[in-house]
Order: structure tokens, then sequence, then C-alpha cells
């Protein structure tokens, strides 16, 4: 069976629960042609439908499900959740929200494994990866078996299954989950997006510990102001249980919207720079080979050199400290494991260095994320920095500018590029971004070949120079059109550095 046509959990043979059954779960506006049966499976894209099936029919921005659902019982569906009636020859369950149902099934039909797993949440605009990477090492190197759901790959027992979302679906969350679970797993770290959180995907997870790190503009052609991205992201916090633990950003004003959240009975643990916080970095002293500073904890202080780059990676450092600390794990072993901990893929990430010219890669996509990475290549190189960044297409369109400005102010060379154009002129994205460089000095490059650039950028290094290139970090492929084409920035940047050059085709 193949990865989506049977996401993951329940075996077909073991059987699953009884139309009945759901029905009785759901709050339904109307029941159609119902008769009993038993669900083999849960399905919201028709692809995915195979004999036995449960097929909700979601309302999305580009497709209704509804539009679907002939097709998905060709395929063998037994029976349709929908938001209105409709004339099919299976059962038609009628419900106000069809995401929200999913998710409540989805946790049936695995039996709530979270009821069994602890699972930490990880939520902000910017640091989920690097933050839940760092806490399921923290957890193994207590050992620990900890699976990891985030935006590089899907991750427990020896399976690696890369992410299409930074938070999957409702059914495959219950699956993989569930599987966790059975493979008696001690916890799971989940990267935890706003978008998830309000479509309903993580409903139903009975999270231990909720991490909030910060909120900064991003997202706001979905949720249109920054009042409604913070109350997505509260609603981690919100369905914290009783005897849950949040973890939060002392040193962000958003915190507080999500302490407000909280129901009563959830412990809280803060982490930051302010003095006040329980998890806090002191004598921050950092370099392009790492960091080093005093950890700050509860029963006392340690020092830790970490082989991360950036004073923004020494907070996620911090976080992840106070995470696995509401866990269990032991001071010291928090410090041991940050000081042999490799950063994730595509996060600073060096990928080589010659004749004193270094080249990093890293996922900063958001003017927040881009501002950091870019001040602390900026503080730590010894030589003139260059960037490599580009804005993607069919997103919010108000940071492009902005994302600019920033990089010109602080970079000797930026190079303007192609970023996921999507449906978009690459040249129009660049339109666009080329408007916040109005009265900037500096030098200024527009290349809408990503490759091109990313070479550019390389060969024209001088000696002691320090090359960023932004963006998309672990991706390894653009979206240009209705079109996917594989590209990694590390592969490019490695064969630029080594005086090669890519002969398939180049974004």
């Amino acid at each position: 069976m193949t990865e989506l046509a049977y996401p993951s959990g329940l075996q077909p043979s073991y059987g699953g629960p009884s139309l009945q059954a759901v029905r009785d779960l759901l709050d339904l506006r109307g029941v159609y042609r119902f008769r009993d049966l038993t669900v083999e499976g849960l399905a919201f894209h028709s692809g995915e439908v195979r004999p036995g099936t449960l097929f909700f029919a979601i309302p999305g921005h580009a497709h209704d499900g509804a539009d679907f659902v002939d097709e998905a019982i060709k395929r063998g569906a037994v029976a349709v959740v929908a938001e209105k009636a409709m004339t099919v020859s299976v059962p038609v369950m009628v419900v106000d929200d069809v995401r929200d149902a999913l998710a409540k099934v989805a946790c049936y039909f695995y039996s709530n494994p979270s009821a069994s797993l602890p699972v930490i949440g990880v939520t902000g605009t910017n640091g989920k990866t690097t933050v839940a990477h760092l806490i399921r090492h923290c957890l193994e190197t207590d050992g620990k078996q900890a699976g990891l759901l985030g935006t590089i790959a899907y991750e427990y027992a020896g399976r690696r299954i890369p992410a299409t979302t930074t938070t999957p679906d409702a059914v495959r969350v219950q699956g993989y989950l569930r599987e966790m679970a059975d493979r008696a797993l001690h916890a799971c770290v989940m990267e935890v997006s706003s978008h998830a959180l309000t479509q309903s995907r993580v409903r139903g997870v009975d999270f231990k510990v909720g991490v909030f790190l910060n909120l900064t503009p991003e997202h706001l052609d979905y949720h249109k102001d920054m009042r409604s991205y913070a109350n997505a992201k509260a609603e981690l916090f919100r369905n914290l249980s009783g005897g849950g633990i949040a973890c939060l950003n002392i040193d962000d004003p958003a915190s507080e919207v999500m302490y407000a959240a909280m129901p009563d009975g959830v412990a809280v643990r803060t982490f930051g720079r302010h003095p006040e916080a329980h998890f806090r970095a002191e004598n921050v002293r950092c370099s392009l080979d790492g960091s080093r500073f005093t950890l700050c904890m509860p029963h006392g202080k340690v020092d830790v050199n970490i082989p991360l780059v950036g004073e923004h990676n020494v907070d996620n450092a911090v976080a992840a400290a106070a995470a696995v600390h509401a866990l269990g794990v032991s001071e010291l072993t928090i410090a041991t494991a940050l000081e042999i901990a490799a950063p994730p893929r595509g996060r600073l990430e060096l990928v080589g260095e010659r004749h004193g010219t270094r080249v990093f890669v890293d996922y900063a996509h958001t003017p927040d994320a881009l501002s950091k990475v870019c001040g602390a290549m900026r503080e730590l190189g010894d030589g003139p920095l260059s960037v490599v960044f580009g804005c993607g297409g069919d997103r919010d369109k108000t940071k492009r500018p902005e994302m600019a400005r920033i990089v010109g102010e602080i970079a000797d060379k930026a190079y303007l590029t192609s970023d996921n154009p999507r449906s978009e002129d690459p040249e129009v994205i660049l339109d666009d971004m080329a408007a916040g460089l109005n009265g900037v000095d500096g030098e200024f490059f527009r290349v809408s070949d990503r490759a091109d650039a990313i070479e550019r950028a390389v060969r024209g290094a001088s000696a002691g120079e320090t090359v960023l290139i932004a963006g998309k970090g672990h991706e390894a492929y653009q979206a240009v059109g209705d079109t996917v084409v594989p590209f990694d920035d590390v592969e490019v940047a490695r064969a630029a550095l080594d005086g090669g050059r890519r002969k398939d085709r180049r974004w």
C-alpha cells in the first residue's frame, strides 16, 4: 500500500469503527440513505480513497471536495461527510464543519493515540523546525525514543517521510501518532502551524507541552491581520488540558495572548533573555563556528558551547531546554545534548568554504527571520556579505519590499531572484521586491534564474566574504506555474564552490 493510499495506522484487516459509531460521534444537520457498515479508512482527497473509505468533502480555497464525491464513490467510498445534502448512492452525513468532523473521526478511528503518548507542540512564526529538532535531540540523548512531525520530514521508528506541509492533515496526524504509541515511543514533537490550527488538523490531539516562540508578520494574506494570526496560534494553548505545561517566550508580547487563552490548571514556564525568565541565556558570544553562552535554568547555571550559529539559535536552544525540562529531562542532560546538537537541514547550514569564502543556506523567508540571519552573518563575518534571496509567488505581497529593504540595508551585495514563483511572473515579483531598495545604498543584482544568481554570488565572492542563500533551506524544488522543478540550493552552491555548473533545468 502506498503512503498516500494508506497514510498510517490501523490496518484494514483489523477492521474499523461502524458508521453508526461515527454518526453518534458527530453533530449532524442531516442524514441521508443511512445504513450501518464498517469504515476501513478515512480520506478527504479522492485520489486516496480505497474500498471501505469514509470520504470527507472539504470545501477548499481552490477546489470543493463536493465536486469529487462521484469519483470517490467510484474508487470505493462507502459513505460521505459533507456540508450540504447531495444525491448519491451511499449514505451522506451533513455537518456544519467538515474539517472539524474529520478531526473528530480521525481521533476516534485511531483510538485517541495522544492519550498515551506525550505530544509537544511547537508554534511561532520563526524557529519551529530548529526548536523541534533540538527538543527531539535532547529527548533522545536522555534515552527516550521520540517521533517528529515537522517542516522537513515526518520521522519515527526508523521511518522518514518527506513533509509536504509543516503539520500534516488530521488523518495523518492521528495515524502517525497511533503508530508511535503502538511502537511504545516516549514522545512526539510536532511543529504546529497557524494554518493547521485554524483548519482543525490537530483538533483532538492532547498536547502535554505547548511551546510559543514568537509572532512576526507572516501569512497575512491568509489571516488578514496580526490579531487574527495571534488568535490562531493561541488555539494550541486554548486546548491544553489540565496538567499540561505552556512554555512561553517572555520577551514576545504575543505570549500574553497565549497565556490568556489557557484554561485553568496549565502550568507556565518562561524562557527568553528577561532576567525573570525560568530559562534564559547570559554572556552570549557567537561566531561563525557556533555559539557560547551561560544557560540559566531553575536549579543552576552551566556554560555551553553549541554548534549553531547566531543569537537567534541561542534563543532556540533556550526554548528547547524549557520544553524538555517540562518532560523531566535533567538540566545536566540538557546541557550535554545541546553541545552535541547539529543544526537541522537548511538552517544556517554551512555548504562549504573556499579561499576564506563561506557559503551558508538558510530557510529564512519572513522579514523577521531574514533580518536576524542577515544580522548574524553581518556581525560574525570578517569580510563582505552577499545575500541571495527571493519572495514566493501567490503569497503575501506586502513583505516583498520589506524583505528587500532589510537585505539592502545589511548586506554589501543583494541578489534578488526567484523563490517558488508559482503562478506569478517572476519579473513582477522582482519589481515588488526592488521597490524596497529605493534610497538604499549597496550593490543590487536582479537575476530571476535562481541557479544563475547563486552561481554569480558564490563565484564572485572575494576572500573572506560570507555568502548567504536564503529562503528555501531544505526544500529541493522550485514551484513554477503548475509544475514542481527539482532544485536544491545546497547542490547548486556546492557545485559553484567546486567550479562546476548545473546542467539541468535552471530556475
